[in-house]
């Protein structure tokens, strides 16, 4: 969930006119399907329901143009909303199988409900999950099939999917590990290049004309090392990308392979903006489209029907009201980046100073990329809660040394000005940083922390409140401290926080009651822009 492209190519996507294209992977050839074959797309849409019924509708009014149509998603379905997060997921996934979905792929996100429940999902969901990186260690077996084939009237289409290898630590480390921190599962990022080249191969051999990455990988090299453009360049055999994961906006984007040939790639936006549409031809030629879903007119009436069922059933919990804002407190900018996870924001300062009170902590940390959506100004329901906190994590405390803050604080700012999940939102601390220093933090290849290096370093000035004086005093590395916060972060080294892993200790509370237990009980249902209009100044840039 990163920054999206220029606002240009929103009204680029929107207009859906005439279709861009590249030549295939392997050389552009002429097809044997009779008519196009049509594969219509998604990535990212986070529990945006009410795209769903606009996808059956399209895909419907393809099928009387060709019979050739098939309907994938490029990951990220089940979480990033209240009715993902209420049923874990199975609100989706009923809406999808009303849908009639053919294959996808799992983004990272799918894991947010522990793996258990993600194969649980994956079992019910009719589609075809395809990810050829995700191994079972313990069985040294991959846990879906790493492609599928197509035959769309004699012209086999084969989807290969994959995983962003970081999943470890965008969604949750302890899912992949055993009780004794042991990663019991792989995603590959050893041999992710070679690994795709085996089955994209193995594809062709089996017949395959035409070899689509389906993919949730994301196109921000200057994060994500292992991303959808170097995809492209470490493979040869794959004529087109369906991507997800970085929520860009892509009608269409040339790639070159490892052998100097053209891959088309593309990616829809997130949140159900748009559907894609992927067209090969009788000729062999390929493109892509998007189709604006707020001006696409027609809905099936079959799955609205479903999807209006589950919001129903939904509608009671997240209806009812526990406060009052005096005005928006934001998660993303005015053009949709995220500002949680670069800057402080009063709604992170709001969140974190509801897990220190409600907890009883010295201090409080929250990494940015829990928090998922504005508060809106006005009248606060759960709904709104539940948006900001859609994961399910429970709160919890832990004791660390003024040292262990130290480290944690900068690996926080280690990738600035890169947006990452692990900003640190604090209350009752405050600190400076400098990013014209060089980042002393080192990374394993999962991305997660290692060490930190002697030298400079990009955190300053770390003081902590005195709940006495209420002043702020300069912190003891040698003193304790206790912190509140996640699950996610004070025990499950999320984001890969390993050096806080295994210290916090769970509350059983959820985070979404924690904030409204603050804002019913501390703050007395009103939050106030005397006290949350603008950022409190704890984290400065130098």
């Amino acid at each position: 969930m990163k920054r999206l492209l220029l606002p240009l190519l929103v009204l680029l996507a929107a207009a859906a006119c005439s279709p861009k294209t590249a030549p295939a992977g392997s050389g552009s050839r002429a097809g044997k399907a009779a008519s196009d074959i049509v594969i219509l797309y998604d990535n990212d849409v986070h529990c945006a329901v009410d795209g769903y019924a606009e996808m059956a509708a399209l895909k419907a009014e393809t099928l009387q143009k060709t019979p050739y149509v098939a309907l994938v998603s490029a990951g990220d379905f089940v979480q990033g909303g209240s009715l993902g997060a209420a049923s874990k997921g199975g609100y989706i996934i009923d809406i999808m199988n009303a849908v009639g979905y053919d294959f996808v792929t799992l983004g990272n996100h799918e894991f947010d409900y522990a793996i258990p429940r993600m194969v649980e999902l994956m079992n019910t969901l009719t589609a075809t999950a395809v990810c050829c990186n995700l191994i079972d260690l313990k069985t040294d077996r991959r846990m879906y099939r790493p492609y599928a084939i197509k035959d769309f009237g004699g012209t086999k289409v084969a989807f290969v999917g994959g995983a962003t290898p970081y999943s470890f630590n965008s969604s949750t480390p302890a899912y992949f590990q055993d009780d004794k921190g042991n990663y019991v599962y792989s995603l590959s990022a050893d041999n992710y290049y070679d690994n795709f080249q085996n089955f994209v191969d193995d594809a062709r051999q089996q017949g395959a004309d035409y070899v689509i990455a389906l993919t949730h990988l994301g196109d921000d090299i200057s994060y994500d090392p292992i991303n959808s453009q170097t995809l492209a360049a470490n493979t040869r055999g794959i004529d087109a990308i369906i991507d997800g994961h970085s929520h860009s906006l892509v009608p269409a984007r040339t790639l070159k392979n490892k052998e100097g040939k053209d891959v088309l790639y593309t990616q829809t936006g997130a949140h159900f903006e748009n559907i894609g549409v992927l067209t090969i031809s009788p000729e062999g030629k390929l493109s892509t489209r998007l189709v604006s879903v707020k001006d696409y007119a027609k809905k099936d009436p079959r799955v609205q029907a479903v999807i209006e069922q589950k919001k129903q059933a939904y509608a009671a919990l997240g209806a009812r009201k526990i406060g009052h804002s005096e005005m928006m407190l934001p998660a993303k900018d005015e053009n949709g980046d995220w500002l949680v996870r670069k800057y402080e924001t009063s709604l992170g300062d709001l969140c974190a100073d509801a897990f220190r009170v409600t907890l009883g902590t010295d201090i409080a940390m929250l990494g940015g990329g829990s928090i998922r959506k504005d508060l809106p100004e006005g009248d606060i329901r759960y709904d709104d809660i539940f948006n900001v906190f859609p994961f399910g994590n429970t709160t919890c405390t832990a004791t660390l040394s003024g040292q262990q803050i130290l480290d944690a604080l900068e690996f926080g700012v280690g990738a600035w000005p890169t947006d990452f999940g692990g900003f640190l939102h604090v209350s009752g601390l405050t600190y400076e940083f400098d990013p014209s220093v060089e980042s002393p933090v080192v990374y394993d290849v999962n991305k997660a922390f290692v060490r930190i290096d002697a030298g400079p370093r990009r955190v300053f000035n770390v003081r902590v409140l005195d709940p006495e004086t209420g002043n702020y005093e300069p912190i003891d590395p040698k003193r304790e401290y206790t912190v509140g916060g996640t699950t996610y972060l004070l025990r499950d080294a999320g984001d890969g926080y390993e050096l806080l892993k295994g210290l916090g200790h769970d509350t059983g509370t959820a985070d979404v009651d924690q904030l409204e237990k603050y804002i019913v009980e501390v703050l007395k249902g009103e939050i106030r822009i005397s006290q949350y209009g603008a950022s409190q100044q704890r984290v400065r840039q130098k």
